[in-house]
């Protein structure tokens, strides 16, 4: 079994401390939801685990090694693609930056995210949900072995939703692994199998089984209530 493993990953800007020596695990045969209020540092999170920001301290591992750039996919913030190129013409240029992804991979890879027939569109064209599936295309591109997805369904319909559970499920049986942050509760006792929740910098709460909890309580009886951000 495939598995990622935070340790004590410690973050701060100055004074004010986002991330406060946060560890935990994920287990490949499983979609991980991320929850937490706002300001609770989820993004930070995986701004670092993505390598986009530097942590101060700490480790993350997967199998024992540290992440490098092509053993993973993200989709971390809104998409940002060159307007005046097409949907397919996007994904090619960015192939460039890895080793061996072909024509016939691209146009794949924008089948899955339900984008073929709109693959030769140019970007400015595209609705936000149609930038998305384009984004969810490119985090799949290069066949990376673990997902981090910050927020993946904005914008998107509940057929696409729905078409991107059903990829993600089949990704995490064949040994991916799939962090996904949200901060819709539903969301994620829908599509996920496990669950970590952070509250002001910390993990304050993780179960790998989510068919026995229910969410909402688990949520509401782990982090604060004040309302504050951090």
């Amino acid at each position: 079994m495939n598995e990622l493993i935070v340790s004590n990953v410690y973050k701060a800007y100055g004074s004010k401390e986002v991330l406060k020596d946060v560890s935990f695990s994920v287990k490949s045969g499983c979609v991980y939801g991320l929850l937490g209020p706002n300001g609770a540092g989820k993004s930070t999170l995986m701004k670092i685990l993505t390598g986009l920001i530097p942590c101060d301290s700490g480790s993350f591992v997967v199998d024992g090694k540290p992440l490098v750039p092509g053993s993973y996919g993200y989709m971390i913030e809104e998409p940002r693609f060159e307007e005046d190129l097409s949907g397919f013409e996007n994904l090619y240029a960015l192939s460039l930056l890895f080793d061996g992804i072909t024509k016939e991979r691209i146009k794949k890879v924008l089948t899955v995210a339900g984008l073929s027939s709109k693959a030769g569109q140019k970007v400015k064209s595209y609705s936000l949900g149609m930038k998305q599936r384009l984004y969810f295309a490119y985090s799949i591109m290069h066949n990376p072995k673990v997902l981090f997805l910050d927020e993946p369904f904005n914008g998107l319909d509940p057929v696409s939703v729905r078409g991107f559970e059903e990829f993600l499920s089949e990704f995490c049986k064949t040994g991916g692994i799939v962090l996904l942050s949200s901060h819709m509760i539903d969301e994620v006792q829908q599509l996920c199998n496990a669950v970590i929740i952070m509250d002001k910098g910390k993990v304050v709460y993780q179960s790998d089984d989510l068919s026995n909890v229910n969410l909402r309580d688990a949520f509401f009886s782990n982090v604060s209530l004040d309302g504050e951000a951090q």
